[in-house]
């Protein structure tokens, strides 16, 4: 740090640019390596040269062109340069682009470039057009540059320009689940959990994945959450879209975070974040039964680039119709009919939770997961400590937490979900055959028992239901039941082990049904 300080000093002294209390800065302009030191960005920032090499990156990416690519088309004009150039602030004196140009209806484009030495200093969206100005007024580098000059992580510098009804990337990230990233403070002060949830991390860990460790980078108000940058490398175009990581149909950016991370299945763990392992196919995804053949959807491999085709499904502005970029990220039911010549007709879009009900498929893998949690939720406190019941348990919060209601991988899930509701057989509660269509309560049985007993009921509508039981002098002992059931036949055992011998009650209460049974204890 030292060492780096000094050798700022050094520099300014040569270039005479060193200004004390400097408050007013100016725009230098990106340059070119021939520019003499100190007088650009680009004079110190490429290859064998005293600072990062930024400048060799960068100078490939759609920044370094906005105004060159630009400007021999017939729509762009005067209101499109503040985005496509370099220190926009109408009214402040200090280099920036917009005092080298004039407007001029009768010209086409609509503006006439009044001094383009000093335009093309600035044409284009340079390193200080998210930088800062970083100069003097006789261009040479201000002493700005040396404290702290560090672009903010934040969304809002993008916002400056990615913004508005042609392109409002920052409008539709503020409603997307990544702009909240940072907002559970667990999460922040969780090492485990930064890399994923803090923009800083996430740079940090995308430049050198291997290498990268658990750690706090920022606290407090330096927190940012994942921000455009988090994604996006604003200097290079290595990858697509200039993503940190490249866009595979095996794998993309999106699966650096959203995956379980785990390299074997354990029944005993929840499952946490395993999209990416079930859009692969994974046996990484859910608890698969032996002996049992597991085959993916056509998504496994249909997906060319994975999470982006409908997750960042885009469309441009059109009459009446503003842009779309994506950045949302919730999956956009257009996307659907790229695969899908019946996409019209047989997607339900009508529930915003299930908007991709394609042939009733998100209907079928939510009425699974409720068959199966009912079952796995009726359970006596028994039952759950076996592993029967922790293998179900596993699938079905795989496929809750996984979020798409089978989307990703309908075949996977839809077996997944049935075999636990198959393999996982409760000794306690137990639905039965048949449709009641009243309310009943059997007499339990064996009776007298030592020291368990059945006791059978009835629901004939959708309802709660509790049964209590009561000791000889109406004292109560136990709920055995006090949930919500479905229409059907059931039975809860009672183990009375731990209870002495005598006359004990029964009572069931649902909606206005009650009624009142006698059963015996006889140890």
């Amino acid at each position: 740090m030292m060492k780096n300080l000094l050798f700022a000093i050094v520099l300014l002294l040569i270039t005479g640019s060193f200004v004390y209390g400097q408050t007013q800065v100016y725009y230098l302009g990106t340059g070119t390596s021939s520019d003499q030191q100190g007088t650009s960005c680009a004079s110190c920032h490429t290859t064998g040269n005293i600072g990062q090499p930024i400048y060799d990156e960068w100078k490939n990416t759609k920044h370094a062109v906005a105004f060159d690519s630009l400007a021999s088309i017939s729509y762009f004009g005067y209101d499109c340069l503040p985005c496509h150039n370099t220190g926009w602030e109408a009214g402040t004196p200090n280099y920036g682009a917009d005092e080298y140009v004039v407007k001029d209806t009768s010209h086409h484009p609509n503006y006439i470039i009044t001094n383009t030495t000093n335009f093309n200093r600035v044409k284009n969206v340079g390193c200080e057009a998210c930088h800062g100005a970083a100069g003097t007024s006789d261009r040479q580098i201000g002493s700005n540059h040396w404290v702290d000059y560090q672009p903010s992580l934040s969304a809002t510098v993008c916002a400056k320009c990615h913004q508005g009804e042609h392109n409002p990337y920052y409008e539709e990230w503020l409603q997307s689940a990544h702009s909240r990233s940072t907002q559970t403070g667990f999460i922040i002060n969780n090492k485990a959990c930064v890399r994923c949830h803090v923009a800083q991390n996430f740079i940090m860990y995308s430049e050198n994945p291997a290498a990268y460790r658990d750690t706090i980078l920022a606290t407090g108000s330096d927190i940012v959450p994942l921000s455009c940058v988090a994604c996006h490398n604003p200097h290079s175009k290595t990858n697509t879209a200039q993503l940190r990581f490249p866009l595979l149909s095996s794998r993309t950016i999106c699966d650096e975070c959203h995956t379980g991370e785990i390299d074997s299945v354990d029944v005993n763990q929840a499952p946490h974040h395993s999209t990416s392992e079930l859009l692969s196919g994974s046996p990484l995804f859910g608890f698969r039964y032996p002996g049992q053949t597991y085959i993916n959807s056509a998504h496994t491999y249909a997906a060319q680039h994975r999470c982006v085709d409908c997750h960042v499904h885009s469309n441009p502005a059109s009459a009446g119709v503003l842009a779309s970029t994506g950045h949302t990220f919730e999956p956009r039911v257009e996307a659907c009919r790229t695969c899908h010549a019946d996409y019209y007709t047989a997607v339900d879009t009508s529930n915003h939770d299930k908007r991709f009900d394609y042939r009733g498929v998100q209907t079928t893998i939510d009425s699974l997961m409720t068959k199966l949690e009912y079952k796995l939720t009726h359970s006596t406190h028994q039952d759950s400590l076996t592993l029967a019941f922790k293998e179900a348990n596993y699938n079905l919060l795989s496929a809750q937490g996984e979020g798409s209601h089978g989307i990703h991988n309908t075949r996977l899930v839809k077996k997944l979900l049935m075999d636990a509701i198959a393999g996982y057989n409760p000794t306690g509660v137990e639905r039965e055959e048949g449709v009641p269509t009243a309310y009943s309560i059997s007499q339990n049985y064996p009776n007298p028992f030592n020291p368990t007993t059945t006791i059978r009921f009835s629901v004939p509508t959708q309802g709660n239901v509790r049964i209590i039981v009561y000791d000889a002098l109406g004292k109560e002992v136990v709920v055995l039941v006090n949930s919500s059931y479905h229409q059907g036949n059931y039975s809860v055992e009672w183990n009375a082990g731990k209870y002495s011998s005598g006359i004990y009650f029964y009572r069931i209460e649902a909606g206005s049904f009650n009624m009142v049974k006698k059963m015996i204890l006889m140890k």
